[in-house]
């Protein structure tokens, strides 16, 4: 049975978790953290971790509470760091201020801390308890713990689809399948992760711009899957690439003269080896090593298709429009299975959003360390 204490220090990490995820501002590729100061049980000060570079979530907590912290207790989402990185160790500001306990959320995967800085804290005599709502705080962090943990981007494929389950329609048509609303959706699921990635199929038919419109929020680095180097200049990617980042994952077939294009318009190339399902992993795992955590991949079928093949899709968001069409393109295919071993979520949310249905499904967890 829980105890009063148990229930009180889990209400103050959903505080914490709360002001983790307040922020609209991306912070990759360092992790979402957020922390309190306790004084005799009182909340005197809270922060995040609000943009890469600047201070930690404990760092601004402190700063943010008034008074000598000496005796005081932290609630925090993510173990302290304890390395020099773009900001000193986390874990010498909370023992040069006299600390004295801190309430842990989940240990951190990154190999340079895991552990580390918890180690440290109880060397320095401060009491930590550890493991508080550990799978909520690794929920915040699903793209990070990835990216530590397999060298990965977090992949979250997102479509429209009819309600007989047709992407586009026999002549590959697909605006508007979703309504107003979900398209806003969409665009703030662009400014919320780090990449938005689609394949020459979808540039071909649609012309997209992949940035962030009808919202407020910072446009998303655009990835294009090209292995042959067909992407044209006039198309709207290459036109914005000044408004905001383009990749394009190309081949070692590429033409100099196209590579040589490309260049000068401020397109960043990554060369992969190989081609279909194998040279897609390759270039986002390169993308990766960039600093690239989460990737939503906005198709089309063929992209998805290969993500589904190598079971990279993490995270399923799909709207689910109020039409019929009777043919057309259907929805990704997974690898088939019999009903006893149907592929089942970890998590499951059903919104409504105007005249469509919003699902959102989580297919992978990953866990955090001990």
């Amino acid at each position: 049975m829980q105890t009063e204490k148990q229930r009180i220090v889990e209400v103050l990490m959903r505080q914490a978790l709360a002001e983790a995820a307040a922020g609209n501002c991306r912070v990759s590729p360092n992790p979402r953290t957020g922390a309190l100061i306790l004084r005799k049980g009182k909340v005197i000060g809270k922060g995040r971790h609000a943009c890469c570079g600047g201070p930690h979530a404990e760092i601004n907590a402190m700063q943010n509470s008034s008074g000598d912290l000496r005796g005081t207790s932290m609630v925090v989402t993510l173990e302290p760091c304890c390395h020099y990185g773009k900001t000193p160790p986390c874990t010498e500001a909370i023992i040069r201020a006299g600390i004295s306990e801190v309430y842990v959320g989940m240990q951190d995967p990154n190999p340079q801390v895991s552990g580390k800085g918890i180690r440290a804290l109880k060397a320095a005599g401060i009491r930590v308890h550890t493991n508080i709502l550990r799978k909520e705080c690794e929920a915040l962090n699903q793209p990070f713990i990835k990216m530590m943990t397999r060298g990965f981007p977090y992949i979250i494929a997102k479509a429209a689809l009819t309600l007989d389950a047709f992407m586009a329609d026999s002549r590959g048509n697909s605006k508007w399948i979703s309504g107003p609303e979900s398209r806003r959706r969409v665009h703030r699921m662009r400014a919320a992760y780090d990449a938005v990635l689609v394949g020459m199929g979808t540039v071909l038919k649609d012309d997209p711009e992949l940035t962030v419109r009808d919202i407020e929020g910072d446009h998303p680095l655009r990835v294009v899957y090209d292995p042959r180097g067909s992407l044209q200049e006039n198309t709207k990617l290459v036109q914005t690439s000044a408004v905001a980042p383009l990749f394009v994952i190309c081949g070692m077939t590429c033409s100099s003269a196209w590579k040589k294009k490309m260049g000068k318009r401020g397109v960043r190339l990554i060369t992969v080896e190989e081609d279909g399902r194998a040279g897609l992993i390759d270039g986002l795992r390169k993308l990766g090593a960039f600093g690239i955590q989460s990737v939503l991949a906005e198709g089309g079928a063929a992209l998805h298709g290969m993500l589904t093949a190598a079971d990279e899709i993490d995270r399923l968001e799909l709207f689910i429009a109020p039409r019929l069409l009777g043919e057309g393109l259907p929805l990704m295919k997974f690898p088939p299975r019999l009903m006893p071993d149907a592929r089942e979520f970890h998590r499951v949310l059903w919104e409504q959003s105007g005249t469509d249905m919003h699902f959102s499904g989580i297919l992978q967890h990953y866990t955090g360390g001990n």
